[in-house]
């Protein structure tokens, strides 16, 4: 590198809002040293490794970092809940534009087992503990072989029994690999264990307090989390000249972490599919309640006929296919209209979800639009439009259009707050950062919408049909309306509600498909 030293920060600065962050920091990270920085709560450490990383700018002075192979293990968790364990510590290779062959995966699979993972790679990070997901962003992180590792209070959430084993972990990983490592903690104790040289912060903004050189020279035991007498001392005097300092320090104003997302593991068969098993006992059950209601209510027939003629009338339908036609346009014009506001919403929404002047633009005129009703734009649609399937389709798309779109724009940007961090330091190309972070953390959130929507698509095309056209499932309870034929109104009636659980089923499957398929 043509230096002894990975990183020299001279003069640093750095602020939000002309609020100062970090106050003329000057200080060196040698080449295969491991630096450590301390400070009370929200006085900017985090911002301090952010600008070493390349995600933020300085302000003022001069940080020179005199390597590009940097990896980051961030605060909170940041796996990617759709990748299992090898696809997650492949990710930065997959980034950088590398064919992941076999040799990239037994490179993968080596650093898991260095890490104590082995056998791990195909499990999903809700199949994991707390202290395997910091293992694997640390595989993550290690597996691109990087000379600047960036650490960010990696074991903050963990049991201490853990913490103590990945401190151990972590210290025979730097010796063995020498690479250079910065890491900010509020443990002294860890400080001390894992570093040549521990730099302390005063509160807000940030200036350098005491710096200790603990002069480490090997002889520590590796496997033990025990402090040398120079380490002891080190933390004993660092505790004693910044306990007074810390203590006058306000309490740092914040937001609460975000919690992390639950993804239910595996069970049986009955467990995760009971909802659709109890539908068939249901349905007996509402049967036999409509006879007990017919038989012992007297209920005339043109408010409810007896059910065993509905059935009857129902599966005559179906045997001799006079329903085929009129169930076949309902589909055709349902799913077109489906199709149509799912491309149109997901590019829109994501265009919106993107861009805050898009927004201020647009919102205001769609939100106006989704206040007038459908039923009433149906007769206009059929004077532009004519008698054909037109007007039904396009009473779908408006039907849906709405409720689809503001689930898109808050699924991506749900997503992207999620994604910051991994976002900001790995910066994929627009097509990576769609296809392998927005769109599959977006993809639950999306296909929840999806499966309200294409339910409501159904009711957009029989709005349609109840003001024009001879053919679909609106138009068939129209005219037997008409005809006062109760029974055939009734077995309209059970055709739709079958087609919003077709509709409902094959969104479930389709998005059990397609996020086997993104992983």
């Amino acid at each position: 590198m043509g230096s002894e030293f990975v990183i020299e920060a001279k003069s640093l600065g750095f602020s939000f809002t002309r609020k100062p962050v970090l106050d003329s920091l000057s200080f060196t990270v040698r080449k295969g040293s491991f630096v450590t920085f301390l400070g009370p709560s929200g006085c900017g450490k985090t911002t301090l490794l952010n600008l070493i990383a390349g995600i933020y700018r300085p302000v003022s002075g001069d940080l020179q970092v005199r390597t590009r192979r940097i990896s980051f293990v961030f605060q909170n968790d940041a796996l990617l809940s759709w990748r299992t364990t090898l696809g997650n510590v492949l990710l930065p290779l997959e980034l950088a534009g590398k064919r992941v062959d076999d040799e990239l995966k037994g490179r993968a699979l080596q650093v898991l087992d260095d890490l104590g993972l082995a056998g791990c790679e195909d499990y999903f990070p809700s199949q994991l503990s707390g202290g395997m997901k910091k293992r694997v962003e640390l595989a993550r992180a290690l597996v691109t072989e990087p000379e600047l590792l960036i650490l960010d209070e990696p074991f903050s959430s963990l049991d201490i029994i853990t913490r103590e084993k990945l401190n151990i972990l972590l210290r025979g990983l730097h010796r063995r690999t020498r690479c250079t490592v910065v890491m900010v903690t509020h443990s002294v104790e860890e400080a001390c264990f894992l570093s040549d040289q521990v730099v302390v912060f005063t509160t807000l903004p940030a200036r350098m307090f005491d710096v200790r050189d603990l002069g480490k020279n090997g002889e520590e035991l590796p496997d033990q989390y025990l402090l040398s007498p120079a380490e002891r001392e080190a933390a004993a005097a660092i505790r004693k000249n910044a306990r007074m300092l810390w203590a006058a320090a306000p309490d740092p104003v914040g937001s609460g972490k975000e919690e992390e997302e639950t993804v239910p593991g595996k069970g049986t068969f009955f467990r995760t599919h009971y909802g659709w098993m109890l539908i068939p006992l249901e349905l007996v059950g509402l049967y036999f309640l409509l006879v007990f209601l017919k038989v012992h209510i007297p209920i005339p027939d043109y408010i409810l006929p007896h059910p065993w003629g509905i059935l009857t009338r129902f599966a005559g339908t179906l045997a001799t296919g006079t329903i085929l036609p009129d169930l076949g346009m309902t589909v055709y014009e349902s799913l077109v209209g489906f199709a149509a506001a799912f491309i149109a919403t997901l590019a829109l929404g994501y265009a919106i979800a993107r861009s805050l002047l898009l927004s201020r633009l647009l919102m205001p005129y769609l939100i106006a639009s989704n206040t007038i009703p459908s039923i009433a734009l149906a007769p206009f649609l059929v004077l532009w439009f004519g008698f054909g399937a037109t007007p039904r389709i396009i009473t779908s798309v408006i039907v849906i259009f709405f409720p689809m779109l503001v689930t898109n724009i808050s699924a991506v940007g749900i997503a992207e707050k999620r994604l910051a961090q991994l976002l900001a330091f790995f910066r994929p190309t627009r097509w990576r950062r769609f296809s392998r972070f927005e769109l599959p953390a977006s993809l639950p959130m999306i296909a929840s919408g999806v499966k309200v929507s294409i339910t409501l698509s159904v009711i957009g095309a029989v709005v349609g049909e109840f003001v024009s056209g001879n053919k679909g499932l609106g138009s068939l309870v129209s005219i037997a309306k008409a005809n006062f034929d109760v029974e055939l109104m009734f077995v309209g009636l059970m055709w739709l509600v079958i087609l919003g659980l077709a509709y409902y089923a094959a969104a479930s499957i389709g998005y059990r498909l397609v996020a086997r398929g993104i992983r």
